[in-house]
Parts: structure tokens; sequence; C-alpha cells
């Protein structure tokens, strides 16, 4: 009967999902066969993120149009502000070739040559191939009065500074143009030396500016994270009487050396403890910087920062361990004292003695006696 029942869900189930095929439009079954059309339909930011798009175009479009009829009456500079309009909020060869003709008329080479190069990069294949001559041709020309310069380097994503002005991250696809001249390349990324070179760029030249960057040494870390490891030693209770003397009930130094003892242990305890929560949340804190900084296998491959985590981590693990051998050894002289408070001096007993012994590797508790 069971197998009879779960065959009649099995074919209900397998109805509604053919009803369901048959009643979506052929157009959604198409983008369904398709692959990934309907999950991006389906995101609730992919549309806000294609309506701005849309409207940033619109606008572009809008100003694009103005800065040349401006241009068509005569005030260059009105179009030039136009065209910086358009180019901000859409970056076209159109546009590019437009404001370039207007830098070059202004006298600002190396922001012409820069848009010209995007012009000549960007242009289309179905382009008019007379436009594409004349854009070359005032490439070509500007080119000689203007330097360039290529960066290089060994890490992505470092700060590139021209003279202190920023010019973008590495890698730089494309040569940067700059004034002939001298001028200050440097290079700056979080956890490495900064690196820079100083070139001499003629007019008309390309230089290379090779930049290597050098991680930091990791830090020693401060004195406060890295407390000396602690040591708890009971004190060497005194002689216990010889086997069968009479003692005449438990002693008062003894009780409250055994309470001192079991009461350090425990402060000892949860001082460790906290170091070790300490350490928890500094390796936290590394592993969350990490992921963000390379993603879930940021530590596949060694390096420095890595190896501070696994360090930070394993002193955590060592405090812990500390700690639980500092609470073992407290609770061990605290159920011994107890024990003598309740039957010491009766009937002849052994003379026992017990110390914990903890250090940030572990713990142990040491017993002594005769029995």
């Amino acid at each position: 009967m069971k197998a009879r029942a779960r065959s009649a869900r099995a074919a209900g189930w397998l109805v509604l999902v053919m009803g369901a095929v048959a009643a979506a439009p052929p157009a959604a079954r198409a983008q369904g066969a398709a692959g990934s059309a309907p999950a991006a339909a389906a995101s609730p930011q992919a549309a806000p993120a294609g309506a701005q798009a849309a409207q940033a175009s619109r606008e572009a479009d809008a100003a694009f149009a103005r800065g040349k009829e401006l241009y068509r009456q005569g005030k260059l500079d009105a179009a030039y502000e136009a065209y910086r309009t358009a180019w901000s909020l859409k970056q076209s060869y159109d546009i590019a070739a437009n404001l370039a003709n207007t830098e070059l008329q202004r006298g600002m080479k190396v922001e012409a040559a820069e848009h010209l190069a995007f012009c000549l990069r960007s242009f289309p294949a179905t382009g008019n191939p007379a436009q594409h001559a004349q854009i070359t041709s005032q490439f070509r020309a500007v080119r000689k009065e203007v330097a360039s310069i290529v960066v290089q380097a060994n890490v992505d994503g470092a700060e590139v500074s021209f003279n202190g002005t920023a010019v973008g991250r590495t890698p730089l696809r494309h040569e940067v143009f700059v004034k002939p001249g001298t001028v200050a390349v440097e290079a700056r990324l979080a956890g490495h030396g900064p690196a820079g070179v100083t070139l001499e760029v003629p007019a008309g030249e390309t230089n290379t500016a090779n930049l290597a960057l050098q991680p930091l040494e990791r830090p020693a870390p401060p004195a406060l994270l890295e407390p000396p490891a602690p040591r708890a030693e009971a004190p060497v209770p005194a002689p216990a009487p010889p086997v069968g003397a009479d003692t005449g009930g438990p002693r008062p130094e003894v009780l409250i050396a055994g309470g001192a003892v079991a009461g350090a242990g425990v402060v000892a305890g949860v001082i460790l403890t906290v170091l070790a929560v300490g350490r928890d949340g500094d390796a936290d804190a590394r592993r969350e910087a990490l992921v963000r900084e390379g993603g879930p296998a940021a530590c596949a491959a060694d390096s420095p920062r890595c190896a501070g985590l696994r360090d930070t981590l394993e002193g955590a693990a060592d405090l812990k361990n500390a700690a639980l051998w500092t609470f073992v050894g407290a609770g061990a002289v605290g159920l011994a004292t107890g024990a003598y408070a309740l039957w010491g001096g009766g009937a002849p007993r052994p003379a026992v003695a017990a110390a914990p012994v903890v250090t940030a590797h572990g713990g142990a508790l040491v017993i002594r006696g005769a029995w």
C-alpha cells in the first residue's frame, strides 16, 4: 500500500510539472532552455541597475547633442563642458572624438591624446573610414608633442601616482600620456613598501616604469598580546605526620594553604581563558581581512599574513589548554582540601601532597605521598 501511495504522489507531481511547462509562454520556455536568462530576469537588482544605465545613456546622448550644437554656434568652452558631461555618463568613441577635438583647440594636448587613443581602440569596424583616418591623423600629430609612460608592477591593485596625482591602479593596461619633462612615478599598496622611480620623458617617446613592491615584514605582536607563560605551583605543604600518628583533627594551616592554592588556580585559569578569547578574536579579524582581500582561498598559497594567522590560532589553542589544566589542578587541590577538612585528624592516614603545574603548552597535577 505504501509503495502504491508513493507512486501516486510521484505521478501527481509529474502531472503538475508538465502542466506548468505547458502553461508557460513560449518565450519563457526558450529562455529556460538557454540557461541563465530567467535568473537574470528574476534578480531583484537587475531591473534597477538596467534602468539606471539606460537613464545615464539618455542623459549622455542629450549632453552630446547639446555639445555639438554649441560647437556649431562657435561656443567652444560651453561645448567642451557639455562633452565632458556626456563623457562622465558614458564612454563611447564618438564622445571621445568630439571631446578630444575641443581639447586640441583649447591646448589640452595630454587630455586630447588620452581621448583620441581611446577612440581609436574602440572605433567600430563598421565605422566611417574617413572619420577614422581623421582621428588617426590628429592622434599622430598630438603624439609628437606629448610623452607617455607604460607602468609595469609586480602586484595588482597598487595605486599609481604621477608627481603625486593618482592615475589608476595596477595593472594599467594602456600607456598614460604626460607632459614632457620629469615625472616621479610611485606605487603604493597596503602591506607593501612603496616603490617609485623618476623618469625623464621626452616628447614623442614612450618610457617604461618598472615598480617592484616588496611585502613588509610581519611586525612583532605587542607585549600585551604575548604575555609571559603563566606558571602556577602549589607551595610545598608541611610534612605530614608519620603514618599511624594521632593528629588530633585537621590543621588550620593546611586548610588555608589548600584554599589559597585552589583560589590561585581558579584566578590563573580565568586569566588564561581571557587571553585565549582575545587570541581567538584577533585570529577572526585576520581571517576576515584575508577573505575580503583574497577570497575564501586567500591562504591557498602560503604568505606571511597566513603564517601570522596560523601562529595566532596556535597561541590561542595553547592558552586554552593551559586554562583547562589550571582549572583541573585547582579543582583537585580544592577536593583534597575538602576531604582533609572532613576526615583529617581522625584515624591514621597516609601523607599526601598535590601540586598543579601549568605552562602555556599544557599542565599536569603532581601528587606526592606515601601509602
